[in-house]
């Protein structure tokens, strides 16, 4: 018998546009470690949220300048 997950609401799809050299990376990090893009989208994007709100927007996006 296949257990199956229910939640009370259902997850969002989202189309997401990136340029093709993010996407080649993306690919190949998602193979390397077996994980799935969506659970590393997911997880990119929650700590992204998270830097926000503890560090403020103007601050998160100094340190991505430096990159």
């Amino acid at each position: 018998m296949k257990l199956e997950n229910y939640h009370p609401t259902p997850k969002i799809q989202y189309p997401l546009r990136m340029e093709h050299e993010l996407h080649n990376r993306f690919q190949y990090i998602s193979k390397k470690t077996r994980i799935p893009m969506s659970t590393l989208g997911r997880l990119g994007i929650t700590k992204f949220i998270e830097e926000i709100e503890s560090k403020g927007i103007t601050t998160v996006l100094k340190e991505m300048e430096t990159y």
